[in-house]
């Protein structure tokens, strides 16, 4: 027969870690057997009534990495219409810089060239009504003055080609 010498330091470390294996085991054990219980007992509606939730909502980082934190799924949720509801419209008005925005939009659209391209044949046609008239005018001045100091061979009413004077 064959003596195994075993060394009693050798013998207590084996010991010990044995120890600690099947107590970690069993602390493991506990510990979830424990956390059970407490959830168990928990007011889950007391302790989020409890939340800060602005606080967790600064933490809310939209550039985190993938996976942690999902602004667009947590903005699916919200209720848009309801939020629009709240908004005071008139106060959203006040903050616009009216004159700056038109300003913006005239000079995108060119207002004063549509004026120039678009009044461009009013005003020639005003011009030329202008003439008309004032041509006739001229000619009933004339007429009168022919009239006035007896002038022989005075040109007949009408035959300017504008029509008869006024």
């Amino acid at each position: 027969m064959t003596r195994i010498t075993v060394c009693p330091r050798d013998l207590a470390g084996c010991l010990a870690r044995c120890a600690l294996g099947a107590g970690a085991q069993v602390a493991d054990r506990l510990i979830r057997v424990m956390t059970a219980a407490v959830v168990d007992r928990l007011d889950l509606d007391a302790l989020v009534a409890r939340v800060d939730v602005n606080r967790v909502a600064d933490r809310v980082d939209v550039n985190r990495v993938a996976g942690r934190v999902d602004v667009n799924r947590v903005a699916d949720r919200v209720d848009v219409d309801r939020v629009v509801l709240r908004v005071d419209v008139d106060a959203v008005i006040a903050r616009v810089d009216l004159v700056v925005l038109t300003q913006d939009v005239l000079q995108a659209i060119d207002l004063g060239q549509m004026v120039r391209d678009t009044s461009g044949g009013a005003a020639e046609g005003t011009v030329a009504a202008l003439r008309v008239r004032s041509v006739r005018a001229d000619r009933v001045v004339n007429h009168f003055a022919d009239r006035l100091l007896h002038r022989p061979g005075a040109d007949p009413q009408g035959t300017d080609g504008l029509g008869p004077t006024p």
